[in-house]
């Protein structure tokens, strides 16, 4: 029999589509937006999906619907507003998302908490418990404050540990005890509880909980630099040899055993994952090497759950570099014609911005870009891409602006484009040749040193800002 056949057998009896989780709620000063759900892909790579959105209606109103298996920890965001909570299968909510608080809402253009409000039906209802929880840890973390950074810290923290199992023994919820042991581990770990106990205490012999995020905020402080860290050892520094340059999965994982914390197999790899993960920007091993081993993983491993979290590593990292494809797009502008990257970009240079209707400063960048049109609109093509939720949008914004006169474009794409071109937030801009790769990714912007990289571009080329000239020296 194949063997991948068996394995889909084998899974088959665990497959599981969960059941439904209704949130209703209001938002007021939302209307008109959208509302999404988001749940984080692992507690690795925090790249997260979205698992259904919803429109708020013009009373503040909405309705969202999906599916879980088990308790899980959601995001919902509005914009750049975001709030959290657990959900748990076959539940439902009635929520109110509060306004941003002008005492910490800042910047626009940036994600930003919001409190939420849970009409909470039962004391054990895991939202419940994990605040009622809370409130207590954070008063014993005021109380002991001076005691926790002492030799005092143990036996403080142990009474505690104590008496929040006394206090709740007549909740039987494995999640909410796994809440209990992981947030007071991760407290034992700051407070330099040794290593040893906290490995035998917490993580030897014990499940790997990939989705708890308490479980793996405690995995990954206690793990946190732990391959860099070891390759710099006798004993760990063969590590870079077999990374860089065997490139081998097994040998890497061999060298790895040697460390008293990682003879498990399945601990090692995942250690291993996030050592890779944290040293692919830092310059500890080769970049090359690193995309290697990680898709190695993706397709060798034994645990499902580390060939998904090597996937979504792997997809984590950015492509998008000067001297790589732009990717292309096709859009309408407000009168519903349609303009594509590769008509625009093998006429001129593509100066590329993305905004919103109601970001304040991409206006005023908007604003700078009237001169700089002006200036180099025969050589460079300036576009702007509204990612506001309709083309109506855009219009009522080019019609209060008729000063902008280069190409406007709506995004119709659901948001793809902006995955694609990776916006986390506006405005945002991108610098493209005419053979359609990327000059500057992303660009400065119009009030930054963006000027130089189009001076560059207008003037002879035998004078690019006279490098090599005794005056740039």
């Amino acid at each position: 029999m194949n063997k991948y056949k068996f394995l889909l057998l084998l899974f088959l009896p665990f497959i599981s589509f969960g059941q439904t989780v209704t949130i209703k709620g209001i938002a007021k000063t939302y209307e008109y937006k959208e509302i999404g759900v988001y749940a984080t892909n692992d507690y690795l790579s925090n790249t997260q999906r979205k698992l259904t959105y919803a429109d708020i209606d013009s009373a503040g109103n909405f309705l969202l619907e999906f599916k879980t298996k088990d308790i899980q920890y959601i995001t919902l965001k509005i914009d750049k507003s975001i709030a959290s909570m657990y959900v748990e299968p076959n539940a439902n909510y009635d929520i109110k998302i509060m306004p941003p608080d002008s005492t910490t809402y800042q910047n626009p253009n940036l994600e930003h908490d919001v409190k939420i409000s849970l009409n909470l039906k039962s004391k054990t209802e895991i939202n419940a418990l994990t605040m009622d929880y809370d409130n207590q840890f954070d008063y014993f973390t005021y109380v002991e404050l001076v005691a926790l950074y002492s030799r005092k810290a143990y036996p403080k923290i142990d009474s505690f540990k104590v008496a929040m199992q006394k206090f709740y023994s007549d909740v039987h919820n494995k999640y909410f005890e796994t809440y209990i042991t992981y947030t007071i581990a991760a407290l034992e770990e700051k407070t330099k509880l040794s290593e040893k106990k906290l490995y035998a205490n917490y993580i030897s012999g014990k499940p790997v909980m990939y989705t708890n995020p308490e479980y793996m905020n405690f995995f990954n402080a206690f793990y946190k630099q732990k391959i860099q860290n070891f390759a710099l050892t006798k004993e760990g520094f063969p590590l870079g040899f077999q990374l860089n340059d065997r490139g081998s999965l097994s040998g890497v994982i061999n060298i790895l055993h040697r460390d008293a914390y990682l003879k498990n197999d399945t601990i090692a790899e995942l250690v291993l994952l996030k050592g890779l993960y944290e040293s692919y920007y830092d310059g500890s091993f080769k970049q090359g090497s690193i995309i290697a081993i990680l898709k190695q993983i993706s397709t060798d491993s034994y645990v499902p759950e580390h060939r998904q979290i090597a996937i979504n590593i792997l997809n984590s990292f950015s492509k998008l570099k000067v001297g790589s494809p732009a990717p292309f797009f096709e859009l309408p502008d407000k009168n519903g014609v349609t303009h594509s990257l590769d008509e625009l970009r093998t006429k001129q240079y593509v100066y590329l911005m993305f905004f919103d209707a109601a970001c304040t400063s991409c206006l005023e960048q908007m604003k700078v870009i009237i001169a700089f049109k002006k200036m180099y609109g025969e050589r460079i093509t300036f576009v702007s891409v509204s990612t506001d939720k309709t083309n109506a949008e855009l219009k009522n914004f080019t019609n209060k602006n008729p000063k902008f006169d280069w190409l406007f474009l709506y995004d119709n794409s659901n948001g793809q484009l902006k995955a694609n071109y990776e916006i986390k937030s506006m405005p945002e801009y991108f610098f493209i040749n005419p053979d359609g790769k990327f000059i500057q990714v992303p660009a400065e912007s119009p009030d930054g040193d963006i000027d130089r990289a189009f001076y560059d571009i207008v003037k002879p080329k035998t004078k690019l800002h006279n490098v090599g000239s005794k005056r740039d020296n």
